[in-house]
């Protein structure tokens, strides 16, 4: 299977103790295959136990700094590395603003937007720079 895909878990009522990165959704319990827990860091594993479901729980990235003890710029990267790794991380900068572990295909499309719009920002950003690009030549 590819990195990413989900499978619903074939014993869905039945009460197993799994790792924090899957959760049960609507009666079924996907699993992100390819996560190779092992390969967390200890404060990867403190942000993915601090995380809550769905949008309507979000905590913010200073929270979540201040619940771990470090400092935001490092709960921003955990977040991105999580997410790279194939982590379902959303993120919403309207109320309630936050992280939190996408449940629904709503909040998934909603953070995929939020993330298109962010890189079209910084297109748009660094085409205004490079019209200056001749000036600043190295010879």
């Amino acid at each position: 299977m590819k990195k990413g895909i989900k499978k619903a878990h074939p014993l869905a009522t039945k009460l197993v103790d799994e790792p924090c990165y899957k959760r049960p959704i609507h009666g079924f319990c996907y699993t992100h295959f390819n996560m190779k827990e092992e390969h967390l860091t200890d404060i990867e594993h403190q942000f993915l136990s601090a995380l809550p479901d769905g949008r309507d729980n979000a905590v913010t990235l200073l929270k979540l700094s201040r619940t771990l003890n470090i400092n935001k710029h490092k709960v921003s990267e955990i977040v991105a590395r999580l997410r790279n790794a194939g982590y379902l991380v959303g993120s919403s900068k309207s109320r309630p603003n936050g992280v939190y572990f996408i449940i629904t295909a709503q909040e998934f499309w909603e953070t995929v937007n939020t993330i298109k719009k962010s890189i079209q920002s910084q297109q748009a950003t660094l085409d205004a720079l490079m019209i200056h690009e001749e000036r600043f030549t190295r010879g």
